[in-house]
């Protein structure tokens, strides 16, 4: 049996075939359909969907044979692979490249065979779609030219999955990309902060420790500066205030500290007021091993920017906001009782909502705005729990 010769780009056709990493995949319900449908059109009993690896034949998809793969030297696909074109042959016992075949002298008893060339949009053969039948026989020019347009339809569902596949992948790096710049930005951040804390925050500390003693003077002398020098020990007070919390709200030391619940808790009594709306908040439990710090910190900004858009916006009269816990997901939701979102829905997105959508996508959390039926808006960000233990058996709060 005289195997079939290599094709003289053999090289640059193997590479092709390992981009797109098909071999030894599962079956797929789209080539399988198209298999049927090829036996179908040509009334074969055998359909094959077959890909010439270096040393062996093997089937993406199969009809009527129950093997996964054979020899290289045995498969009259490899003829096709060879010669670059599409093979019919009506007796495979009365043609020189078949008669003495294993495949055609053995238990298949192979006898009608018709394999398209699988060809790449770079012009490599991959393999063939093929109908065999263990009777000699024939293909009408229509059949042909139906079994020609599916083994085209074939390389072009190779290169959906291989364009799906590289999407994802970049996709992956995006993400990756975005994750490690908003680390790297967390980390500026949290260095900053400290220097706030640390740097200027002292400084202003013992500006004030001067200034209330220079006060204390002042009053013993009945000094007329007094009073301007108590005005500014007020000011710097509040600014000494002012650096701290933001200090530990932007470099996610309030998170670190108290964790999510508690940051949230700090920054709702901080920004509640008498003449504003009300603001409600209510949590569940976070097991320490669903939500690292700095995935908390970004669902922390995310949950505040809410807030501050409802507060500012939304002319509703109750915020109400929970945090917590349920199986799989953590999940933030802040809700008002406001005007809602605009009904035009060409108007574009404020700053508030790319930021947090920003914020969201870096950390692989989804983000999603939407009015409510009775009025206002509701907004929720579910992040994937990075624990799977810590969930069993938790109940949907």
């Amino acid at each position: 049996m005289p195997a079939a010769p290599l094709p003289p780009d053999e090289t640059a056709r193997l590479r092709d075939l390992q981009h797109y990493q098909v071999l030894d995949t599962l079956p797929d319900p789209s080539f399988d359909g198209l298999t049927r449908i090829a036996c179908q059109i040509s009334g074969m009993p055998i359909g094959l969907i077959s890909l010439t690896d270096r040393d062996r034949q093997w089937f993406k998809s199969r009809v009527g044979l129950n093997v996964a793969e054979i020899p290289r030297e045995w498969a009259p696909c490899a003829h096709v692979v060879a010669c670059g074109e599409s093979i019919v042959c009506a007796d495979m016992s009365a043609d020189e490249r078949f008669a003495d075949n294993p495949l055609v002298t053995g238990p298949t008893n192979f006898r009608f065979y018709a394999g398209l060339a699988l060809v790449t949009s770079r012009g490599c053969v991959l393999g063939t779609l093929a109908v065999i039948d263990t009777r000699p026989g024939a293909l009408t020019p229509a059949q042909l030219d139906a079994l020609a347009t599916l083994a085209r339809q074939i390389v072009t569902e190779l290169e959906l999955h291989t364009a799906y596949r590289e999407l994802g992948a970049l996709r992956t790096r995006e993400r990756e990309f975005d994750q490690r710049l908003l680390q790297e930005r967390s980390d500026e951040a949290q260095r900053l902060a400290a220097e706030l804390h640390d740097g200027v925050g002292q400084e202003l500390v013992g500006i004030s420790i001067l200034l209330s003693a220079t006060l204390n003077e002042a009053r013993k002398g009945g000094s007329a500066l007094a009073r301007p020098i108590e005005e500014i020990s007020l000011l710097l007070s509040r600014a000494i205030d002012l650096a701290r919390r933001a200090a530990q709200e932007h470099g996610g030391f309030a998170v670190q500290a108290a964790g999510l619940a508690g940051a949230l808790e700090q920054f709702v009594r901080r920004v509640s007021r008498p003449d504003g709306p009300r603001i409600e908040l209510s949590s569940s439990p976070i097991p320490v091993e669903c939500l690292d710090d700095g995935s908390a910190y970004h669902v922390l900004r995310i949950a505040q920017e809410a807030i501050t858009n409802a507060r500012r916006h939304s002319r509703g009269r109750l915020i109400k906001v929970w945090c917590g816990h349920t199986p799989g997901v953590v999940k933030v939701t802040v809700t008002d009782d406001g005007v809602g979102l605009p009904a035009d829905d060409s108007a574009q997105p404020g700053i508030g909502h790319a930021v947090m959508a920003y914020r969201a996508k870096a950390i692989g959390a989804r983000l999603l705005l939407a009015n409510l039926p009775a009025g206002g808006v509701a907004v929720s960000c579910e992040l994937r729990c990075r624990g799977t233990a810590a969930c069993a058996g938790e109940t949907p709060a």
